[in-house]
């Protein structure tokens, strides 16, 4: 068995992709120790792509130098081709997210017949404790889009419509442990644009709407859809 490293929703694709030894694998914005759990699912004769839009996090994985292993930076739009592979894992944290149709395009665009993906993204309403925090404060509710994403029915769809097989959405919400509502908001705070006092005002308003200032199982909700190329 795999040792659970990275966010739970990583760990529930990665498992639900079933990768191989020698799998050939195209991967989305992973981090590091999600680049490190896929190798040891695919082995050292396993090919891995990993594709990132920050510059310098493409870097640092680059300096890694593993076998196998092509880092390229790079924004996705979903209309690329980097190869033929026999797996696509898709389970970015935040947005930027493409439109449905992009994530059907680069499955169908960059997997062999039988290649199997999984795409696994912020829900329509990701972390309820951080929104309800938000609106609490009367803060501009679109700052939240980068934490919202489609629903698993709109992404199926779209698969399904680019001809994409055996199409499934599954169950995606997941308790996300925090030591504190300061440790809940600390991962979410640049991609919000939080300045530390935005930050703390946040973790207040969590705290007072939880009625408890101490650790914290957060719920989140995410969309994950699998099939066939």
């Amino acid at each position: 068995m795999q040792p659970e490293v990275g966010h739970p929703w990583f760990h529930r694709a990665a498992a639900r992709l079933a990768l191989r030894r020698r799998d050939r694998v195209l991967a989305i914005d992973p981090t590091v120790d999600e680049v490190l759990a896929l190798r040891s699912m695919v082995g050292d004769q396993g090919e891995m792509t990993l594709l990132l839009r920050d510059d310098e996090a493409a870097e640092q994985l680059a300096e890694h130098d593993w076998p196998q292993v092509r880092v390229l930076a790079h924004t996705v739009d979903g209309g690329e081709t980097f190869g033929t592979f026999d797996a696509l894992l898709v389970a970015p944290t935040t947005g930027p997210l493409l439109p449905c149709e992009g994530y059907a395009e680069l499955s169908r665009n960059n997997l062999r017949p039988g290649g199997r993906f999984v795409i696994d993204l912020p829900g329509p309403d990701m972390l309820p404790d951080v929104r309800a925090a938000w609106l609490t404060l009367g803060r501009d509710e679109e700052q939240l889009r980068l934490l919202s994403g489609p629903s698993d029915v709109e992404l199926a769809e779209a698969l399904r419509a680019a001809g994409l097989r055996n199409v499934e959405a599954a169950l995606a919400s997941h308790l996300l442990h925090a030591a504190s509502p300061a440790d809940l908001v600390a991962p979410f705070g640049d991609v919000l644009g939080l300045d530390d006092d935005d930050a703390n005002d946040l973790a207040r308003a969590i705290v007072s709407d939880r009625k408890d200032p101490g650790p914290l199982d957060a719920l989140v909700h995410r969309t994950q859809v699998g099939g066939l190329r």
